[in-house]
């Protein structure tokens, strides 16, 4: 292509949005990052270029306009990527609006209300025979007293859809003494905790998922990523282990490195290709240690957190999907270089102390653990300014924390 058609990012954040953006960059390809966040680290990046939009959270018919807006300003239909859950529900729920403006290749708008939800979730692991936890869905105090009793301990509970908790009411429900901070799940060791965490989240979110814990450590939790094209035939696979996470347990990866398992990725294109999947998506499991099998724990219906070290490794998953997205012929790249490290050092540090403190290892098992190439989430030699923008950013909250006390 002499002029190469943009790329459009939503929302342009530090991990996916400037993954993404890097990797299309040096290739010549154009990209904007619309994002509600004026103080994005991806601003700096001489990748992409920050473009405001309205948040989707708050207005989400002026963020649909917006997407109109923008494309018609650009006088072509760009490649879009969203990047969060609450995107690619609002872009799914709205692709008629957007499909006149926008190339964005995605499942059908049943599949993702599927996969995006745990209820279908666990419908399409129990269709597709693909292990999964007990899962319950409760919807009075009748039956949440019936499940107590019946699940094993310790259980979480956790939203019906990940963004239902991404609001300032759950949250201070949570920091009332359920959990602490922006909560992915609450954890409860007994009925007793169970019925009274159930009751408090109910009044305010009813749609709620009380699920078993698979033992084991953290390092037993892996994740797959794949592009799937217009046919639900893979151009694209990767996958890591996730060797820490925070917080502890029920977290988002701090510390990754590349891992293949045939049976990994054959369990991950059995529900894509059972569901008849089309785009970006990632698959979690973990290996149960009581039967050694992969349990089904979430399905990104997008590219994932740390789906950038695939181009680290051979897989460069977000410039395959630009491709076939515009119909540009693509090789299917179905290997990669393994036990390259991904690393999030800020929240590494934070998740290592976390994991000291309840003698997982020690330090100095802790740094012997970042020996190795690595590839260092937000920072980047050919991009530097981010990443020296974000550690600014934190000195500022440490500062202000020390002050605050």
């Amino acid at each position: 292509m002499n002029t190469p058609i943009a790329a459009v990012v939503t929302p342009l954040d530090e991990h996916m949005g400037l993954d993404i953006a890097r990797s299309l960059h040096k290739r010549g390809i154009p990209v904007y990052g619309l994002d509600h966040d004026r103080q994005a680290v991806g601003k700096y990046s001489n990748a992409c270029q920050l473009v405001i939009s309205p948040d989707p959270q708050k207005d989400g018919r002026g963020y649909l306009e917006f997407l109109v807006r923008f494309s018609i300003q650009l006088g072509f239909k760009p490649v879009l990527f969203p990047l969060s859950d609450e995107h690619i529900l609002i872009i799914s729920r709205n692709r008629e609006m957007l499909k006149d403006h926008y190339v964005f290749i995605m499942p059908d708008a049943e599949t993702i209300e599927s996969l995006c939800t745990k209820v279908g979730l666990i419908e399409v692991a129990k269709k597709l025979s693909i292990p999964a936890p007990a899962t319950f869905f409760p919807v009075s105090a009748e039956e949440i007293t019936w499940i107590a009793e019946q699940i094993p301990y310790p259980a979480i509970i956790k939203p019906g859809e990940s963004p239902q908790w991404h609001t300032p009411l759950i949250e201070r429900q949570l920091r009332r003494g359920i959990l602490d901070g922006r909560a992915k799940v609450v954890l409860c060791s007994n009925a007793e905790e169970l019925k009274d965490a159930y009751h408090t989240l109910a009044a305010v979110n009813p749609e709620l998922v009380v699920q078993e814990v698979i033992p084991g450590e953290d390092s037993r939790l892996y994740y797959a990523s794949f592009y799937m094209n217009r046919q639900s035939q893979p151009l694209a696979v990767f996958a890591g282990r996730k060797d820490r996470v925070i917080p502890i347990g029920f977290g988002s990866a701090s510390f990754v490195h590349s891992y293949y398992d045939p049976e990994l990725i054959d369990m991950g294109l059995r529900i894509f290709q059972g569901t008849n999947y089309q785009g970006l998506g990632g698959i979690e499991f973990k290996k149960d240690p009581r039967d050694e099998t992969y349990k089904l724990i979430e399905v990104n219906t997008r590219f994932g957190m740390w789906d950038g070290l695939g181009a680290r490794c051979g897989v460069d998953i977000g410039y395959i999907a630009y491709c076939d997205a515009l119909h540009i012929p693509v090789e299917p790249c179905l290997s990669f270089r393994t036990g390259v490290i991904w690393l999030d050092w800020q929240r590494d540090l934070r998740a290592a102390i976390a994991y000291m403190r309840n003698r997982i290892f020690t330090w100095r098992e802790w740094l012997a653990s970042l020996r190795g190439e690595k590839m260092w989430a937000i920072y980047s030699s050919a991009d530097p300014l981010p990443g020296i923008f974000f550690t600014f950013r934190l000195i500022r909250i440490l500062f202000s924390r020390l002050l605050s006390h």
